[in-house]
């Protein structure tokens, strides 16, 4: 599909207001030059995030969380960038262009999509006014509800309704108000009989409308209210462009602003058993919809929550088919426990007997470990048959090797073996292999940064000698020292200092003079994202003259870790600091810029920094480099004479910086 083009996107990054997106979603009040706000990514009872106009970031100091508009967005929608932006685009008013003119066919699926939601939606509204303004609506539908015991206003807030129990009432009128027989048939709201004619699939039925994660109508429940033996009691919308089953769990939609305010997610079957929990007050509740969980159904759960309970009754052979599945939860690293309910319950039927505080109460008592929960049912199965029991240790290990915690795993194991009674370390022998085999049945990431296997780059000329590969890690001292100078342009790059050229003192902007350092010395940055950030400097300062507008491009990048590192590293606002504090301290306070002196100490500090630990980092290269066995009298030599001039070298930066060095 044709991508959202740049123009657009730069459009909509012009266009949005930190203050006005958060704002949408969270209760902002004015603290100085920024807001202030509960966050909603964790539980906050005094307002942690802090959004910042002038940056366009949102930032909360208890948990974390961090971004732009965008990030927001995803984080608290949990939706795609596309999706994102898309939103944006209408809460701007914005046109979205794409890269490259949309194809015939392009246009036409899009074009078919929102055609089949537009179907969708009419179908649910002619189905809630069917059950609210018709008798047969009321006698029929409102009664089935009613004797569920579901309240007007759950029948509202699920959008409950009614498909009159004739051949062709809805069909008729979706044709009379234009929309096409295709689309109706591809949904599977009308059907054709052998003889051509149309007619309502949901006829005579109570209508469950299923909505997708955004709040649009994908798909349709209807259950049957006439006894027919010949007749299924469940009628589901078949898969088509914007219904596909193993992405789909009824309920989604309402429950997950409940589900992030629990950071929990109970999982049921059917659609009365989520609106009877839902009306007992446990509104962070979704369902299957009967099918075996799937793994693009736990990647929806887990971008809302890491914590999901699943609700059983007291059915062992149910209990025992769904296990199987139910490991998935573990190896996508969900945390999964169970609450098994009385014998003769569901959870339909037990929440109606339990409302509010009895419900939650007996939730909270009776919900377990999954694992353990599991070790139990095998183990009533098993009896005291050994090669049962074997098989048994073995299903629950496997179980166990699907979770991704070091420190869960070794609990788990500690567990099985004090419930098997058997030693640990026959338990960790036959895990490991478990884990072993998973690994190399896993795929590799395509994500993984290859490690640099070289020396930091230094300012002397190279010296090519042969040496074994080496996986290196840039050293703490390095990498401070190159974040410092990084975090020194984000916030000074633009300001001018003074330096003698040609017995003259002239202005020079600290940006051009940190370039012309590292190029002249031949230093290149080494660690993977502060280079990149550095990179991603440059490139904004050739266009951009003002401080603020160049942070402003980097907290907008599409690097993930670029846009973290500046919105970690890039205070949301300026302190106020007494200026006595600069005489009285010696310290680099805010008001630097304004003092030329100050600023230009702190560069020459800040570079000169740099310069000996890559000094350092090359002296430590060339020492590893002596010690190799097969090195010859000529290299050697070459390589003492590089090392002397690394040592003096070292020790006119120290004497600069005074440092002593041993």
């Amino acid at each position: 599909m044709a991508k959202i083009s740049r123009r657009t996107i730069d459009e909509i990054y012009a266009s949005m207001k930190i203050e006005e997106v958060v704002g949408d979603f969270v209760s902002l009040k004015r603290q100085g030059s920024g807001y202030v706000g509960i966050c909603p990514f964790h539980d906050d009872r005094n307002p942690s995030m802090h959004v910042t106009p002038r940056l366009g970031i949102y930032k909360c100091f208890v948990c974390d969380a961090k971004g732009n508009a965008i990030n927001f967005l995803m984080e608290h929608e949990k939706i795609t960038y596309p999706e994102a932006l898309e939103y944006l685009a209408k809460k701007y008013s914005i046109t979205i262009e794409y890269d490259r003119p949309e194809t015939d066919v392009e246009r036409e699926q899009r074009t078919e999509r929102e055609s089949l939601y537009l179907v969708n939606e009419f179908a649910e509204k002619f189905f809630i006014d069917q059950l609210h303004n018709t008798e047969e609506g009321q006698l029929m539908g409102m009664t089935y509800f009613k004797e569920r015991g579901f309240k007007d206003s759950t029948i509202e807030q699920f959008h409950l309704g009614y498909c009159p129990d004739s051949w062709d009432t809805f069909t008729k009128e979706a044709l009379k108000q234009g929309y096409q027989e295709d689309f109706l048939l591809k949904l599977g709201l009308t059907h054709k009989s052998s003889n051509g004619k149309l007619y309502d699939f949901y006829r005579g039925r109570v209508i469950f409308p299923i909505h997708n994660v955004s709040g649009k109508v994908i798909g349709f429940g209807g259950r049957v209210l006439k006894k027919d033996e010949k007749t299924a009691k469940y009628y589901n919308s078949p898969e088509n462009e914007i219904y596909h089953k193993r992405e789909t769990l009824y309920d989604i939609y309402l429950a997950k602003k409940a589900i992030r305010a629990a950071d929990n997610i109970y999982l049921v079957e059917g659609y009365t058993d989520v609106i009877s929990m839902f009306e007992s007050g446990i509104e962070n509740v979704v369902a299957s919809s009967g099918t075996s969980l799937t793994e693009e159904q736990i990647h929806i759960l887990s971008r809302q929550s890491k914590n999901i309970t699943v609700l059983y009754d007291g059915d062992r052979a149910g209990i025992k088919a769904s296990l199987r599945g139910i490991d998935l939860l573990l190896n996508k690293g969900m945390n999964v426990k169970v609450c098994l309910l009385p014998d003769g319950d569901d959870p339909d039927s037990f929440a109606k007997k339990h409302r509010d505080s009895e419900m939650k109460e007996y939730l909270e008592k009776n919900t377990t470990d999954f694992l353990l929960f599991k070790a139990q049912i095998l183990s009533e199965e098993s009896g005291n048959d050994p090669v049962k029991r074997a098989a048994m240790v073995s299903d629950m290990l496997k179980s166990i090797a699907g979770i991704q915690d070091n420190i869960v795993r070794a609990f788990y194991v500690k567990e099985c073996s004090r419930l098997f009674n058997l030693p640990e370390e026959t338990l960790n022998t036959e895990l490991k292999r478990l884990v072993w085999a998973n690994m190399r049945s896993a795929k590799p990431s395509s994500t993984t940064a290859p490690v640099s296997d070289s020396p930091a780059q230094n300012p002397f000329p190279e010296i090519n000698i042969h040496s074994p590969k080496q996986t290196q890690t840039i050293n703490d001292k390095l990498y401070e020292a190159e974040k410092n100078l990084v975090i020194l342009l984000l916030q000074f790059g633009c300001y001018e200092i003074h330096v003698e050229k040609d017995e003259e003192n002239l202005p020079i902007r600290v940006d051009q003079f940190i370039c012309d350092e590292l190029f002249n010395d031949n230093i290149i940055l080494k660690s993977p994202v502060i280079a990149r950030t550095f990179d991603s400097y440059v490139k904004s300062a050739e266009l951009l003259k003002d401080q603020n507008a160049i942070q402003r491009a980097l907290l907008m990048s599409e690097d993930d870790e670029v846009r973290n590192f500046v919105i970690e590293n890039l205070p949301t606002e300026i302190p106020e600091v007494s200026p006595n504090w600069e005489n009285r301290y010696e310290v680099l306070i805010s008001s630097m810029h304004n003092n030329v002196q100050v600023l230009q100490q702190e560069v020459q500090n800040v570079l000169m920094n740099l310069k000996l630990r890559v000094v350092e980092d090359t002296i430590s290269y060339v020492e590893s480099q002596l010690k190799l066995p097969d090195l010859n009298e000529t290299d050697t030599e070459m390589l003492m004479g590089y090392m002397c001039e690394l040592v003096q070298t070292r020790k006119t930066i120290s004497s600069f910086l005074n440092r002593t060095v041993s």
